[in-house]
């Protein structure tokens, strides 16, 4: 029994696996260790004597945070920071939403198993897939392009465009998220049992029919769950929005930081922590429901 272990291990060894693990391990240490010295990690920068007082100066100044009734609702309805939460639960429902809107046609149009591959297209011309080849590519490239701009860019075109408010967040927010969710969508789409369309388009269903009552249904629970997951993180984006004039709790964050509020910066943290975790559960229960 020993010698055929021993057979098996030595067949093992002789297969080259363990040499490729070992080699991909040491690559990606490699890759690592180049990363954090072009980035200029310092793990000891954390326990500097500058960092050590920054840190103890927060701590004294922050703690208890700020709870003045001024400061948390101000002196009219559209003031203060409770205010301000609420306006960026707003921004990122309206961004998300717009966000799918815009992402639905163009993930149909940058699936190739919609636009030029796959059980549809078996039969069709060469021209056909042709064209749909070139569909395919434009909005590839319109998603890549979309996504490929940070949130916070936008944000500052968008402000420029139409001035400060939280509506140039929500276009912010809808413009980068439809690059995201477009760019899910569509792989969700090419990873679809081929079986399923092709029954559906045997049936004498034509190739948008097929679409719908074939593909789509397979994969609308991944897009339900991964549309809720990128609504919880475009909360946490429109809470920076603010730094750009974009409206949100933001506004108040970056104010803090410039006057050294400690206390009142402390306070907005803690409201974007009770934010997030709000739509965590909420998202969570929704989860639940369309399980």
């Amino acid at each position: 029994m020993s010698e055929k272990y021993s057979d098996a291990a030595a067949e093992y060894t002789d297969s080259g696996h363990p040499k490729r693990q070992l080699t991909t391990v040491l690559a990606g240490c490699l890759i690592f260790a180049v990363a954090a010295w072009i980035a200029e990690v310092d793990p000891m920068a954390l326990f500097s004597a500058g960092a050590r007082d920054q840190m103890m100066a927060f701590i004294a100044e922050g703690v208890p945070p700020e709870m003045s009734r001024e400061y948390l609702v101000g002196r009219s309805l559209r003031d203060g920071l409770l205010w301000a939460v609420v306006e960026t639960l707003a921004i990122s429902v309206v961004g998300t939403t717009l966000a799918v809107v815009v992402a639905i046609p163009l993930a149909l149009t940058s699936a190739a198993t919609v636009t030029h591959r796959g059980p549809l297209y078996t039969t069709a011309s060469a021209g056909r897939v042709t064209v749909g080849r070139g569909i395919y590519h434009a909005s590839r490239g319109v998603l890549s392009f979309l996504r490929s701009v940070p949130g916070i860019v936008w944000g500052f075109l968008f402000v420029t465009a139409i001035g400060l408010g939280p509506f140039a967040g929500v276009l912010a927010l809808a413009v980068h998220n439809a690059g995201v969710l477009g760019k899910l969508y569509a792989d969700f789409l090419e990873d679809t049992d081929p079986m399923t369309t092709e029954a559906v388009a045997g049936s004498g269903a034509t190739r948008l029919q097929a679409v719908c009552h074939g593909m789509i249904p397979q994969v609308t629970p991944t897009i339900a769950s991964y549309t809720l997951y990128r609504w919880e993180c475009t909360i946490r984006s429109a809470a920076i929005l603010g730094f750009v004039g974009a409206g949100g709790v933001g506004y108040y964050l970056v104010i803090t930081i410039q006057r050294l509020q400690y206390g009142k910066l402390l306070t907005a943290i803690l409201a974007v922590f009770g934010l997030v975790v709000t739509s965590d559960w909420l998202a969570s229960r929704v989860r639940t429901r369309l399980g």
